[in-house]
């Protein structure tokens, strides 16, 4: 069975506009929302695939054919703004620019990864709140500094992440591998850490369990490009509390750290 959220859970969910008649007296229509929202997770990455494959091998028919259905689980679980921008690609396969057509459909999927990643985020508060509270370490939330640590291995993503925070006014540090985060600690103590997984040598998995094992207790979130419940649920044992999608969106990122960081967005 989902697992219900409550209305304060699915408003933290942006994108998502629920009627209000979902939080009224009858239960079931909440359960078989969350039930709809469980089953478009589960289907995302094989229409994020299919999306992909029909671009790369340029088959219009397939594409609209994709977008339609894609527009049409949007619809389901009213996020109306993502249905809008998915019937505006659908629309414009004729007369696009490919290469245009092909950076337009990645920014979109990214958006709707972060949709999928906030609702398994959602779930998994959800039941944690049903849970005795026990945690093998304490998640300390910083409300009164401001300090942050990105670790990325492509220097771009890390002076995109950089401008974007230090212009809401965090002191950002940027490293480009797990060892330099790990020599980093040694000297400071980072409010909240922004760990790339997919990082060679020592990807973000193995630089999380190795910052808790040093002691580090401050909120960790994930940059990725791997949506699947599986992945996301791996790093949640490793104590993340949210996920940054690539291709990312500055204004996005800014509001889940915010909202980590205990400041209004």
């Amino acid at each position: 069975m989902a697992t219900k959220l409550s209305k304060e859970l699915l408003r933290t969910i942006t994108p998502l506009k629920p009627p209000d008649r979902l939080f009224d007296k009858d239960a079931a229509l909440l359960e078989n929302y969350c039930a709809v929202l469980v089953d478009f997770v589960e289907d995302f990455p094989e229409f994020e695939a299919a999306l992909k494959k029909a671009v790369v091998i340029g088959d219009g028919a397939a594409l609209e054919r994709n977008l339609s259905l894609f527009a049409e689980t949007l619809a389901n679980i009213h996020a109306d703004g993502l249905q809008q921008e998915c019937e505006k690609l659908r629309n414009g396969i004729s007369a696009a620019d490919h290469d245009k057509l092909e950076a337009d459909i990645t920014e979109f999927l990214a958006s709707v990864g972060t949709l999928s990643v906030d609702i398994q985020m959602a779930q998994h508060k959800a039941e944690e709140a049903s849970k005795p509270k026990t945690r093998k370490y304490q998640v300390i939330y910083a409300n009164d500094t401001n300090s942050i640590l990105v670790a990325d291995d492509i220097p771009v993503t890390l002076n995109l992440l950089s401008t974007a925070l230090t212009k809401a006014g965090y002191k950002v540090t940027g490293v480009t591998s797990g060892a330099a985060a790990l020599d980093f600690i040694e000297k400071f103590t980072p409010n909240l850490f922004i760990l790339d997984i997919e990082m060679p040598k020592m990807n973000g998995f193995e630089l999380a369990a190795k910052l808790r094992e040093a002691g580090q207790t401050a909120p960790m979130i994930f940059l990725t490009g791997n949506t699947t419940k599986e992945y996301l649920l791996r790093a949640v044992k490793l104590g993340a509390v949210d996920f940054i999608v690539k291709p990312f969106n500055a204004d996005s990122v800014t509001v889940k750290i915010n909202r980590i960081f205990g400041r209004a967005t």
